[in-house]
């Protein structure tokens, strides 16, 4: 018989990987950690283990140098849109810097993929929807925590995997008209 902890991580584990990715994470715990935010370690909580396993700190590191191999493989190798475009360098860090954005990056986690409703919160967190604060781009660090752990768990394939089922780009173009 499975532990409540056990049952938690497959529960919450499954949420995300049945909504963004299709497929299993091998290592759930790097899963559950990328979710998890540093001020929820700072509560008392149900599950020691969740303490234990960390928050997602240094993820959105590793996320952010992920996000900008994403966007310079995407344009420099060509897509669909943007099909054997030779861009120079300048041209790549504008694209890096557009599609990274953290208040853009903020808009798509929460409107695109709506992460805020997967995110293991602190409790005043929660309570406050920080979330929400039109000066936040909270979501962002959350958004590359999540890539973080794709790529250690999956590798540059399944981010891009990731990307390209969530539609990243055609959604970041969306957000950025309007």
């Amino acid at each position: 018989m499975a532990s409540p902890w056990s049952k938690y991580v497959k529960e919450k584990s499954s949420q995300v990987e049945n909504k963004f990715l299709g497929e299993r994470f091998h290592d759930r715990l790097l899963l559950i950690r990328a979710l998890t935010r540093n001020a929820k370690l700072n509560e008392e909580i149900e599950f020691p283990e969740l303490k234990a396993n960390g928050s997602q700190v240094g993820f959105d590191t590793i996320g952010d140098t992920i996000l900008d191999f994403t966007i310079i493989d995407h344009f420099s190798q060509g897509s669909k849109k943007f099909e054997r475009i030779r861009c120079s360098p300048e041209q790549l860090n504008d694209l890096r810097e557009f599609y990274g954005n953290n208040l853009i990056l903020h808009k798509f986690a929460k409107n695109s993929l709506k992460l805020q409703d997967y995110i293991i919160w602190g409790s005043d967190e929660k309570a406050r929807k920080t979330w929400n604060d039109q000066r936040t781009d909270l979501l962002a660090d959350c958004f590359e925590a999540l890539l973080g752990a794709i790529y250690l768990d999956k590798g540059i394939k399944g981010v891009m995997k990731f990307m390209q089922k969530n539609q990243f780009f055609q959604n970041i173009d969306k957000i950025s008209r309007r």
